[in-house]
């Protein structure tokens, strides 16, 4: 495996650490804060996560059996749309937090047993047929490192904010 690769595991798994060890700080009943009205709350971000981790895991895996993999996404109504049909804000935690680690362990053993795919890629198709993106392996799961490290910057904006009051 490429020193490069490596680094991109450890750097996903660090994350997803963080993450963990940011969810474990948040008190009872802190689930439901955001950072201002309107915008998603933790209980919310925790979902997204874990949708993140089911969608993009399946694309890696189709990357990594067939290169220049259709992938269509079909119909989505888009992130808040999404959230509401799935009642992001009213399901619990516990088994999203659970299955968000497992993705990790998953997700990193799976990289690590074929280093010589990660330049596979895939393309990625709306509901009508039309490429909508082309990505790596390597770009997808970097993507997820960063769209989880921004969330963990939002989950620790939202804990400042709401465990000043």
């Amino acid at each position: 495996m490429k020193n490069t690769h490596q680094l991109i595991i450890e750097k996903f798994t660090r994350v997803a650490d963080d993450f963990q060890a940011l969810v474990d700080q948040i008190p009872e009943g802190g689930m439901d804060w955001s950072e201002k009205e309107g915008e998603w709350s933790i209980r919310q971000i925790i979902h997204h996560l874990t949708d993140d981790g089911i969608v993009y895991i399946f694309a890696i895996e189709r990357a990594l059996a067939v290169t220049a993999d259709k992938y269509t996404f079909g119909i989505f109504p888009g992130n808040n749309a999404w959230a509401d049909q799935l009642k992001f804000d009213q399901r619990p935690v516990t088994p999203a937090l659970k299955l968000i680690d497992a993705q990790r362990v998953f997700l990193a053993e799976m990289l690590e047993h074929f280093p010589d795919r990660w330049d596979n890629k895939i393309d990625f198709y709306d509901k009508d047929g039309k490429q909508v993106g082309s990505n790596t392996i390597e770009e997808m799961i970097t993507m997820l490192t960063e769209h989880m490290q921004e969330h963990v910057e939002t989950i620790e904006k939202i804990l400042g904010i709401h465990q000043s009051d």
